[in-house]
């Protein structure tokens, strides 16, 4: 059975998955459609990564209460830093701890630290 997290933080209730086939080819495939398209300046590495990080969430995310969900590419984008140093990365940190062959390095990094610490 895949695993499942729930994170509540900010009046959101956010449920990830762990990554059936499916949503890894949704994953590899929004990863192409955003960087290698009319998506995005291909000059822009910061708007690449940015957009890395949204198909992690849409992939790894199976439902959002309290936002509007799936975000647009561009409406994700223009949330605030802010926001995302409060909401994003707990979002993000629960899909990766799921999904851990996504980003093994981020993983690799804060072995031996605390929950806590990382987040």
């Amino acid at each position: 059975m895949l695993k499942e997290k729930t994170v509540e933080i900010e009046g959101l209730t956010i449920t990830v998955r762990e990554a059936d086939l499916r949503a890894g080819f949704h994953r590899a495939r929004l990863q192409g459609e955003l960087i290698y398209n009319a998506h995005l300046d291909q000059h822009d590495p910061d708007l690449a990564n940015v957009y890395l990080v949204y198909a992690d969430l849409v992939a790894g995310t199976s439902s959002v209460e309290g936002m509007e969900w799936p975000l647009l590419p561009d409406a994700f984008c223009q949330l605030s830093d802010a926001w995302f140093d409060r909401v994003g990365y707990a979002w993000l940190g629960a899909v990766r701890e799921v999904n851990p062959h996504w980003a093994p390095a981020m993983m690799e990094a804060v072995q031996g630290e605390t929950q806590a610490a990382v987040e």
